[in-house]
């Protein structure tokens, strides 16, 4: 009886990816159909480019992750509010990827890099407290928040930097925590322990800031040596909290 359940509720989970996938879609053709008006065509077909492998890498993850749909063992038949927050926040990020393959915008998109990274960025922090709200908190919402966030911190940056925002060292908070992934697999793969993570409440905390001021940095109100100065103070508490949490999952520090 459990099996019969959990299959029919993924097959219906399935069904909702569908849907989601297909609403990505039409909010990819209008953004584009933006694009085209305020664009030369073919600025807007390379924006496309990108957000279309971008959208397809978040889908796969959602088609990948919707057996952790789960609220304790349970395996839940929808969604969520807040999960789907999480997936609108994933297709914002898509759309700033796009911006990596054309000039820097002027006039009136001049701001929407900025604009697309901060409604992300202010997404991040509601979705966790709309699934509570609703209470439908599960390991797939948590799961995709931490792949969108960490999406989001490669190709935010890497836009700024592109722009003359932000300085070319700045990359290594893009690096960060993909390297901390390649450094637990390698050691998983070479037979060596991987301890937990201990809580640290800073994590969220630094990764939030890193958001805000990247967003600030995308925008056209500041530039450098102002965001340079605002870089070093932000990458360095964000990346040294990497190099810690490596040190504890590798039994270096207790």
């Amino acid at each position: 009886m459990g099996d019969a359940y959990a299959g029919r509720t993924l097959r219906r989970l399935r069904l909702r990816w569908v849907l989601v996938a297909c609403l990505a879609a039409c909010a990819t053709a209008l953004a584009f159909a933006g694009l085209r008006a305020l664009l030369a065509d073919a600025l807007a077909r390379r924006w496309l480019l990108l957000v279309v492998p971008v959208l397809a890498y978040e889908l796969a993850l959602l088609w990948r992750f919707l057996p952790r749909n789960r609220a304790g063992e349970r395996l839940l038949p929808s969604l969520g509010p807040g999960t789907l927050l999480t997936i609108a926040r994933g297709v914002l990020i898509a759309f700033l990827a796009g911006f990596l393959l054309l000039p820097q915008p002027t006039e009136s998109l001049v701001w929407l890099p900025a604009v697309l990274y901060g409604t992300a960025a202010l997404a991040d922090y509601a979705d966790g407290t709309v699934a509570r709200l609703a209470d439908h908190v599960t390991t797939l919402g948590a799961r995709l928040d931490t792949e969108f966030d960490a999406l989001g911190i490669l190709i935010a940056p890497l836009l700024a930097v592109l722009y003359g925002q932000l300085p070319l060292w700045y990359l290594a908070v893009s690096a960060a925590r993909y390297l901390f992934v390649l450094g637990r697999w390698l050691r998983r793969r070479r037979g060596l322990p991987v301890f937990d993570l201990p809580p640290r409440r800073s994590r969220r905390v630094l990764a939030g800031l890193q958001m805000a001021f990247v967003a600030l940095a995308l925008s056209p109100a500041v530039g450098p040596p102002l965001t340079t100065a605002g870089a070093a103070l932000v990458a360095t508490p964000f990346v040294a909290g990497f190099v810690r949490d490596w040190l504890h999952v590798s039994g270096r520090l207790s």
